[in-house]
């Protein structure tokens, strides 16, 4: 199985739908709101300290503070980890 990140689309009432391409077809999942869309990458305990304030982990030693950004570069990186999501 191939797999491509393709971005994050937002759409209205704090959605995000990150999309891929899998063995060449579009697929996508749907996050309800930005606490789930952080839940994707971040392990429970990088969840926790987000949810209460102390930030985003660097990334590749790397420091992001929009959200968005750090999980399109979190996923663009590891996106072969997300066939589960795929899978029949």
């Amino acid at each position: 199985m191939t797999i491509k990140f393709e971005g994050i689309d937002l759409i209205p009432a704090d959605g995000y739908i990150l999309n891929f391409i899998v063995d060449g077809k579009d697929e996508t999942v749907y996050c309800d709101g930005l606490e789930e869309l952080m839940c994707t990458v971040l392990t429970e305990e990088e969840w926790v300290n987000w949810l209460t304030g102390g930030g985003l982990p660097l990334l590749k030693g790397k420091k992001i503070d929009d959200e968005v950004k750090f999980v399109e570069e979190y996923i663009d990186k590891t996106a072969d980890d997300y066939s589960v999501l795929f899978q029949d």
